[in-house]
């Protein structure tokens, strides 16, 4: 009976020492806080700046801390023992994605009052505006495209942003055409356009913007509110979208 006692609580004091351990290896690594981020990091950035979200990294023991400063999101990795910071990509082989842009992309918030409607092709009327950047080769661009047409109350305005040379020759000639609406319909599916040649420089402008917003795939959309979403998206998900996103 008193080896079992004696035992016993030797197990417990192990118990107790070893849920400790994690916070004497680690410090105060369960929560990094605001302030403790702000002050490490003001060691790295000479500028002001602000901290947008902390959370686990998808790397073991670091934390992830997403900053703006001048307008511009970075992310930097912070160890949990508060010693090793770097800023850099993060890439997983198994998916074949870059955590570090996604986790940016999160973060893009644009001001549509910026987009040059004038180099967009508009499409329906209604009260609640969508931008897409979309690509004249792109099959899930022309099964979004059938399904604004179907959707009411709804004036979409379509920014040519060609992902190849060949898809760049395409929106040429659409651009070039009399009818842009028709134009795009008949290069989604496939048809072959002869265009008078005219000033393409609104599609080249598209593109410099659509790289500073990261917009890498096509179609991406934009909400009034500015959010962008990448992808095709059912009828269904895109009312509720164009609902929960048609006001700034």
């Amino acid at each position: 009976m008193f080896l079992r006692r004696f035992y016993m609580k030797r197990i417990m004091i192990i118990a107790t020492l070893f849920s400790f351990l994690p916070l004497l290896l680690f410090g105060n690594s369960f929560a990094l806080t605001n302030g403790e981020a702000t002050q490490l990091l003001k060691e790295l950035i000479k500028t002001e700046f602000k901290i947008l979200e902390i959370k686990e990294a998808p790397l073991e023991s670091f934390w992830e801390v997403v900053v703006e400063a001048r307008q511009e999101k970075v992310i930097f990795y912070i160890h949990k023992n508060l010693r090793y910071i770097f800023q850099g990509q993060v890439l997983d082989r198994q998916i074949k994605r870059n955590l570090t842009l996604d986790r940016i992309k999160d973060f893009r918030k644009v001001n549509p009052s910026s987009l040059s409607l004038e180099n967009a092709i508009p499409m329906g009327e209604g009260k609640r505006k969508l931008y897409v950047f979309t690509d004249p080769q792109c099959h899930f661009c022309f099964q979004l495209h059938e399904e604004l047409k179907q959707i009411k109350d709804l004036r979409a305005f379509f920014f040519l942003y060609p992902l190849t040379p060949a898809s760049y020759e395409k929106a040429k000639s659409i651009w070039c055409s009399q009818d842009k609406v028709r134009a795009l319909e008949e290069t989604y599916q496939g048809k072959e356009l002869r265009s008078p040649s005219c000033d393409t420089s609104p599609i080249d402008k598209n593109m410099e913007f659509g790289k500073r917003l990261l917009i890498d795939s096509t179609p991406t959309l934009l909400f009034q509110n500015g959010k962008m979403v990448e992808g095709f998206a059912s009828p269904n998900t895109l009312e509720n979208l164009l609902n929960s996103n048609s006001h700034l």
